[in-house]
């Protein structure tokens, strides 16, 4: 047998235990993946419309209502998606009954550590100082807490909406995604 011939051989079974090593990692990791998932998006919603105790999808809709203790309505949530600077990004909006954001999440993004992804987090009022001295305030706030309250025809930057410093093409993705969020909201309401 030629060098060739083995040398091909070796690399054609390499390859095919590769694929073989990856697909079986695949199919352990794909439920457990799906599921943490589900319970970030369900974990999600509460925090985009804390009034809701409950939450039943609309239809065939992607958009959930939230109900309160009473089973009144207090809201509707949905996920709304657009191009950032890395990649794609979804973000969940609480639309309250009166059309005003209750709160709005990032769920995924691909966006540069320190940059766009500073949107997304939370960040303490505390210093070192003040917590050193034992005096923490718990109080955490975010760049996204400017779209609460905003309607729809509010979710533009420059316009209602300041976009974060050094990270422009995600603030706007983040807006984006948001208005999408809204739209599907009313669209879902008027069916």
């Amino acid at each position: 047998m030629s060098n060739t011939v083995r040398f091909t051989l070796v690399l054609t079974l390499a390859c095919a235990a590769a694929a073989g090593g990856v697909g079986g990692i695949y199919l352990l990791t794909e439920e457990p993946i799906a599921q943490k998932a589900l319970e970030t998006e369900r974990a999600a919603r509460t925090k985009v419309l804390p009034q809701a105790k409950t939450f039943e999808r609309v239809g065939d809709t992607p958009v959930y209502a939230g109900r309160d203790e009473n089973g009144s309505t207090v809201g509707h949530v949905a996920v709304g998606e657009a191009r950032g600077y890395g990649g794609k990004l979804t973000v969940m909006v609480g639309l309250k009954r009166d059309g005003t954001i209750a709160e709005a999440a990032v769920l995924t993004h691909h966006e540069t550590p320190g940059l766009g992804a500073e949107c997304a987090k939370e960040v303490s009022d505390d210093t070192f100082w003040s917590m050193c001295a034992g005096n923490t305030s718990g109080v955490k706030h975010s760049w996204m807490d400017q779209l609460r309250g905003k309607r729809k025809d509010d979710l533009k930057i420059g316009a209602g909406v300041d976009a974060r410093t050094g990270c422009t093409i995600t603030s706007k993705a983040i807006v984006e995604a948001a208005g999408t969020a809204v739209k599907k909201i009313e669209d879902a309401k008027k069916d």
